[in-house]
């Protein structure tokens, strides 16, 4: 068992490799490949898809933890400053404003119940007279007023006059006053109590004290007014004006051990810290504008630089760098909302600009301008500084040939940032002077970071992505390269032969826009496959004389098809970047070795043309067409009889006439503008190589040559002599006279 379970682990893993092999060829299936750009639009789709959601995370719910009445285990810090209408605070204000409004209470009902007192006490005096014996009287004061018991109407009815004009006057007070205080169903009883606690101080007997108290109980009525009171509170609240808040940048929201308020819950989600549901149109709106940004970047590089969109090392790099510098703005950003400011933005634009395209990088300058600004919710000021500072950086580290350099880009990328920010502050006018210029001096350390961060990664990236970097191409090409001294030493003569042509194609590709410096070190190495067998190509040969004289067409024809192979594995033995080995790789093209070809007819061989061409493939960028140009072209001058300025640019003329007719230049982008460009360049270097000399005069006798001057430089000038020539004084000839001869 044990033994199956290796055998299928292995067998898995097996597949696994495979399945890897084919994705990196761009398989599919048996017997089938990717379309064209269907893996670099897959790899696209999944970097924005993944830009995306690392941008999003800002909308989704309980990005904060708390509840009103939980103890913060943190302190809250707002990361932008905003101003918002609270909804807590113009409750409050509208409560308060409700709280002002008085209850209301029906003034008619104390004045009613006063006549109704009033009216009782008519009755009883009335009844006092009437000639009804007593208990007919008794009755009908109990009809009149059912809760007073018989003491008490026997006391109405026999106490004097001034005693019962007393009882009821003093019961009608206290009505009237108990009634203007208000009167409401819940505090109808203790009006009630206050009632009897006023009747017992008054001075009157017990029973007259009672009598009093029970007439105001019953005549004691609600005069509250609920719907006013509700209506005239309502009208109060709305009155209530929206209330305002605003919240600064850096500002504490809720402090490590306080007890959360529903307010601080409140201000946390206007800045964006609580959200208590997922904001799906916001989520849409940076998913929708996620893929407007990757798809102008992918239209840019369908039509001005395909060649990136084929290679899906630098796709990837292109949106690991962007992924990379919005999970630290995301990571750094919630600590202080100041870092906004330090995040590196421009790095990657800067970096993008020096490994692929100047003009990509100011497309990647805008987006990573843009999303970090929606990450930090600081979207204008943000997008502007990243924008404008990663347009200046890319533009201006295109081909940087040194790393002092990179400091001058870093100084230029800090003072737009400074200048971009510091202005936009000062239009909208929503700080001072002294915090503008504070959050000014954190993008001056923003832009100096950025270029010391792509300076230093620029070598790495460059090897990830197999892009030959200016750097690279300046420590190639030092005459302390082991690989150029081995040519040196084993082949001079392809030595000086490469040096030569590196001269031409370094002047053809600044006349056209292609990278000189790679042209040059292309130049360089071309040729570098010779060192293995130096001796069997002319220029290495020497007083040995021809060995081809002593091989078959074939064999000679082999050899020169080895040098461009043998230099392939040379350099890649030593580790050069892929594209100076294509340019080794693609310099011969496919051409025919004329001359072989033509002694294989003329010794009556039965060969093709195709069997003297190179392997190839041909040219496929302008500065390998134009290391094959200038290889031929220097080759082919040392042969020139005709070495007027005519013959040398119809010479180049021709040689390049050649190339195009063999179909040489038709996968490289050189346009026919360009090829004239190249020959004028390249004419006038070998003109100004092979220019015209002065022919020296002939020994003059020794005696007029005194206090003359000799040149020691070895030669080379029409006789003049300017201030750097070294000369050395001849001896004056001796005052003596020479004897005469006998």
């Amino acid at each position: 068992m044990r033994q199956r379970g290796s055998v299928a682990i292995e067998r898995l893993r097996r597949r696994g490799r495979l399945f890897a092999r084919d994705l990196r060829l761009g398989h599919i299936g048996p017997g089938r490949r990717w379309p064209p750009y269907l893996r670099s639009a897959a790899i696209t789709l999944i970097l924005a898809l993944a830009t995306a959601l690392v941008v999003a995370q800002n909308f989704l719910p309980n990005r904060l933890n708390l509840r009103a009445g939980d103890v913060s285990s943190q302190d809250v810090v707002s990361q932008r400053s905003v101003r918002y209408e609270s909804q807590t605070k113009r409750d409050e204000a509208r409560a308060a404003a409700a709280s002002q409004v008085a209850d209301q209470f029906d003034g008619s009902v104390s004045s009613q119940q006063r006549q109704a007192i009033d009216a009782l006490a008519t009755k009883v005096a009335d009844l006092r007279r009437s000639a009804s014996s007593g208990p007919d009287r008794s009755a009908q004061l109990s009809l009149l007023e059912p809760q007073l018991s018989d003491a008490q109407r026997q006391y109405l009815l026999q106490a004097d006059e001034g005693t019962v004009a007393t009882v009821f006057k003093s019961a009608g007070d206290i009505l009237q006053a108990l009634e203007a205080n208000g009167i409401k169903a819940d505090t109808l009883k203790s009006a009630q109590d206050t009632a009897q606690t006023r009747a017992a101080a008054l001075h009157l007997d017990s029973t007259g004290g009672s009598v009093v108290a029970t007439l105001v109980r019953a005549f004691l009525k609600v005069n509250y007014l609920q719907a006013e009171t509700d209506l005239k509170r309502q009208q109060a609240s709305n009155a209530v004006l929206p209330v305002f808040v605003t919240v600064a940048q850096g500002q504490t929201i809720i402090r490590y051990g306080d007890l959360v308020t529903p307010f601080q819950l409140e201000e946390a989600q206007a800045v964006g810290l609580l959200a208590p549901n997922t904001d799906w149109a916001r989520i849409m709106a940076v998913f929708m504008l996620v893929i407007i940004l990757f798809a102008v970047a992918l239209g840019y590089l369908m039509q001005f630089r395909p060649a990136i969109l084929r290679d899906p090392r630098q796709l990837a790099t292109l949106g690991g760098l962007m992924l990379g510098l919005l999970v630290v703005a995301k990571v750094f950003v919630p600590i202080n909302p100041n870092a906004q400011y330090l995040v590196p933005m421009v790095a990657v634009p800067l970096l993008v600009a020096a490994l692929m395209d100047t003009g990509l990088g100011i497309i990647v300058a805008l987006a990573v301008g843009l999303l970090t600004g929606i990450i930090a919710d600081n979207v204008l000021p943000l997008t502007l500084v990243g924008f404008l500072g990663g347009a200046i950086g890319s533009i201006y580290v295109h081909r940087l040939e040194r790393l002092g350099q990179w400091v001058t880009a870093g100084i230029l990328v800090a003072g737009a940032q400074f200048v971009t920010l510091v202005s936009l502050s000062l239009i909208e006018r929503h700080q001072s002077l002294d915090e503008i210029l504070a959050i000014g001096s954190l993008t001056l350390i923003g832009g100096l970071v950025s270029a010391l961060i792509a300076a230093g990664s620029l070598t790495f990236l460059g090897e990830i992505t197999r892009v030959i970097t200016p750097m690279k191409l300046l420590e190639l090409m030092t005459p302390s390269n082991p690989l150029l001294k081995r040519l040196m030493v084993s082949a001079p003569g392809t030595y000086n032969h490469s040096i030569v042509a590196a001269n031409l194609a370094e002047a053809a590709a600044e006349a056209v826009g292609a990278n000189p410096v790679l042209a040059r070190v292309g130049c360089y190495f071309h040729d570098i496959g010779k060192i293995r067998r130096p001796h069997f190509f002319v220029e290495n040969q020497a007083d040995i004389g021809n060995i081809h004289e002593n091989l078959s067409p074939t064999t000679s024809s082999d050899i020169l098809n080895a040098h461009v192979t043998e230099g392939v594995e040379l350099l890649k033995q030593y580790h050069f970047p892929t594209t100076i080995r294509e340019i080794v790789q693609q310099h011969q093209g496919t051409t025919v070795k004329r001359f072989f070809y033509r002694q294989a007819l003329e010794q009556g061989l039965e060969v093709r043309e195709e069997d003297f061409r190179y392997p190839g493939p041909r040219p496929r960028t302008k500065e390998a067409a134009i290391v094959m140009i200038a290889d031929t072209v220097e080759a082919s001058a040392r042969t020139l009889k005709d070495r007027s300025t005519e013959g040398i640019r119809d010479h180049v003329h021709r040689m390049v006439q050649g190339f195009t007719r063999d179909g040489q230049l038709d996968e490289c982008d050189l346009s026919f503008r360009d090829l004239r460009l190249v020959e004028e360049a390249m004419a006038n270097m070998v003109v100004s190589i092979y220019h015209a000399r002065i022919e020296y005069p002939a020994a003059v006798p020794e005696a007029s040559k005194a206090g003359a001057a000799v040149d020691a430089t070895g030669g080379g000038h029409d006789g003049t002599l300017d201030a750097d020539d070294k000369t050395i004084p001849l001896p004056r000839p001796s005052t003596h006279a020479r004897p005469s001869p006998s």
